[in-house]
This record gives structure tokens, C-alpha cells and sequence, in this order.
């Protein structure tokens, strides 16, 4: 999984947080933390903007 998540930032993608309970996508505002979890179950600590569906990353760590 990482290494198709790494070629489809690499092509021009985002870095994404998705709740597979829920079915939904979250847009993180960091696009460099999220590097090293590529394609790996992680915690993501900070806050929501409900209006974007935009979290604004304070920190990442594996799950």
C-alpha cells in the first residue's frame, strides 16, 4: 500500500486520512508528516475544520 500511495502523491495526489468506518475522506492540511505513514494505519491528532473536511494536522503516529 505505500508504495502505490507514494506514486499517486508523486503524480500529483494528496495525502488523505480515510475512515473506513465511516466511508469518509479527510484532506490533511500537512503534506509532509503523513510522508513516512504512506499506506499504514495511523492516529492523526488535531483539528477538524467540519466546513473543508480539512484536518489541520498537529501529529501523526502509527496506529
Amino acid at each position: 500500500a505505500k508504495e502505490c500511495t507514494v506514486k499517486c502523491v508523486a503524480a500529483g495526489g494528496k495525502y488523505v486520512l480515510y475512515d473506513a468506518g465511516t466511508k469518509t475522506s479527510y484532506q490533511l492540511d500537512d503534506q509532509s508528516k503523513p510522508k513516512d505513514f504512506a499506506g499504514q494505519k495511523v492516529k492523526v491528532t488535531g483539528t477538524l475544520d467540519s466546513t473543508t473536511n480539512t484536518i489541520h494536522v498537529q501529529n501523526i503516529e502509527s496506529a
